[in-house]
């Protein structure tokens, strides 16, 4: 029997419109493939734990250069 996918939500991305006005976020998400009984395998933990971190590490940045932009 063929397993069904999995998807894991690991963060959002806020797009904006050509003038510059922010759109609905968008959710992002990661396919898991093997999902346990109980959780999620300690590979894949350990995949969204890497996504999670370049995520915040991009908003970081975005949010630095936003208030760097209003003073």
């Amino acid at each position: 029997m063929k397993q069904k996918e999995q998807f894991t939500q690991v963060a959002f991305i806020a797009l904006r419109n050509k003038d510059g006005s922010m759109l609905t976020d968008v959710p992002l998400y990661v396919k898991v493939s093997e999902v346990t009984k109980n959780d999620i395998s300690a590979e894949q933990e350990c995949l969204l734990h890497k996504i999670s971190a370049v995520m915040i590490r991009r908003y970081e940045k975005q949010i630095s250069e936003y208030f760097a932009k209003e003073k």
